[in-house]
């Protein structure tokens, strides 16, 4: 029969593999690390995306108005108005 020996760890290495599976934002030390901010950039990226669309809206809206003020100053004589 073999016998199977059994390795108990340290604590000291045991708290900190507990300790990064219970909070994974710390080095080895238990120092706290910088977070990801994912929320908040993909926030930032939505906000610009809506702030572009808005001002591609604009822009076409404008556009849309010079050109149908451009039609009201120099209207193109309609057939009825060159028969007399």
């Amino acid at each position: 029969m073999i016998a199977t020996s059994t390795t108990i760890m340290p604590v000291e290495i045991l708290f900190l593999v507990i300790s990064d599976l219970i909070d994974p934002a710390t080095d080895q030390e238990g120092n706290a690390m910088a977070k990801s901010q994912y929320q908040f950039k993909k926030r930032q990226k939505e906000l610009a995306k809506k702030k572009k669309k808005e001002e591609k809206r604009q822009r076409k809206l404008q556009n849309k108005m010079v050109e149908t003020d451009e039609a009201e100053k120099d209207p193109t004589p309609s057939t009825e108005e060159q028969q007399p």
